[in-house]
């Protein structure tokens, strides 16, 4: 099928004007595709049809990606058009905007929405009451990590999590059992410095 010559010449800038509905926002999310299970991305502006991606990753037009958001929202689409860490992304189907920027409902207050996770199955390091154990991180987030260790952490004690090509990080235990713990970070990991460390294998060691 030959692609509309009017969508294939307008400017990424006319296509954002189309979209009027569109809303701003900052939203954190996963990006995903082929050949890249993980990276982060901000949502600058969305609407029905689709939404404006900041992104280090590389995107070219056409390239179907999926975005999952904080609390486990997962839009799926294609890049439109790219320009200097930006992209923009026409979804497959409409999308709900008053549901993924709305209040959780009454009977989900109590479950705090989880910020995306990437997998990592890094080996790392633990200070634990003066003690250091080696781990392998499985996966992480901005605000925590998830652990694979041969001991149990005691739930509430703090240790400090070295991750290679990340600084030290203080961090609560959460939760623990005889395989995984999961840790709190005290100050969470910037977006700029755990989006650099997933664009860079070697920086991980």
């Amino acid at each position: 099928m030959e692609a509309n010559p009017a969508i294939a010449s307008e400017s990424h800038e006319e296509w954002i004007e189309r979209a009027p509905r569109a809303v701003a926002t900052l939203l954190v999310g996963k990006l995903s595709h082929e050949g890249n299970p993980g990276q982060l991305c901000r949502v600058r502006n969305i609407s029905e049809h689709g939404m404006q991606i900041d992104t280090i990753a590389s995107l070219l037009p056409g390239l179907r990606i999926a975005v999952e958001l904080r609390g486990g929202a997962l839009l799926h689409g294609a890049i439109a058009w790219t320009k200097a860490g930006r992209a923009g992304v026409r979804f497959d189907t409409p999308a709900d905007v008053g549901a993924i920027l709305g209040k959780p409902q009454p009977e989900a207050a109590t479950l705090r929405p989880r910020s995306p996770r990437f997998a990592a199955d890094i080996p790392a390091r633990i200070n634990s009451l003066g003690r250091s154990i080696d781990v392998v991180v499985a996966d992480l987030s901005q605000g925590g990590a998830c652990l694979k260790l041969q001991r149990t952490l005691r739930v509430d004690s703090e240790v400090i999590l070295m991750i290679p090509g990340l600084p030290p990080r203080r961090c609560t235990a959460r939760w623990s059992n005889e395989e995984y713990a999961g840790v709190a970070f005290h100050d969470p990991i910037s977006y700029a410095e755990l989006s650099a460390w997933l664009d860079s294998p070697a920086a991980r060691g």
